[in-house]
């Protein structure tokens, strides 16, 4: 073989390897990003749920969400077997657990996987849903 085409494959070879190390960055990148867009997903649809159970009246399968200080009366009626809730497609570890406390009738849902760079907390608020200037759902995010 000639010098050129020598030269030629070494090029060859350095572009490919190149190619394959940005793939896999890139894959890396979009595993992470996937794995956080599905907590927040969770997140969202558990207090989606929390905030259609506090819409009913208690008589009916609804929550007084004003009088509730432990988690495990709203994982039950909402039909979760634990808490923390396992978050599907969310990779190794997602989860979310359901957290009551704080402000009165706040309930915080904090979702974290072992794939995501950042832990999710979705609060929300029922008693807000009739108050226009405050809002009944907030995500928040922080680095876990």
């Amino acid at each position: 073989m000639g010098q050129q085409q020598l030269l030629l494959l070494v090029l060859s070879t350095v572009i490919v390897g190149l190619a394959t190390v940005a793939g896999i960055q890139a894959f890396s990148e979009n595993q992470a990003q996937a794995s956080q867009d599905a907590l927040v997903q969770k997140g969202t649809s558990i207090a989606s749920d929390i905030q259609g159970l506090a819409g009913k009246p208690t008589q009916m399968g609804g929550i007084d969400a004003s009088s509730i200080s432990d988690a495990s009366k709203i994982i039950n009626r909402l039909g979760y077997e634990s808490n923390p809730v396992p978050a599907e497609g969310a990779g190794a570890g997602g989860e979310c657990e359901i957290k009551t406390g704080g402000s009165e009738g706040a309930i915080d849902i904090e979702c974290t996987s072992d794939d995501s760079p950042q832990t999710v907390t979705v609060g929300v608020t029922p008693s807000n849903s009739n108050d226009p200037n405050n809002d009944v759902v907030s995500t928040s995010f922080s680095s876990s």
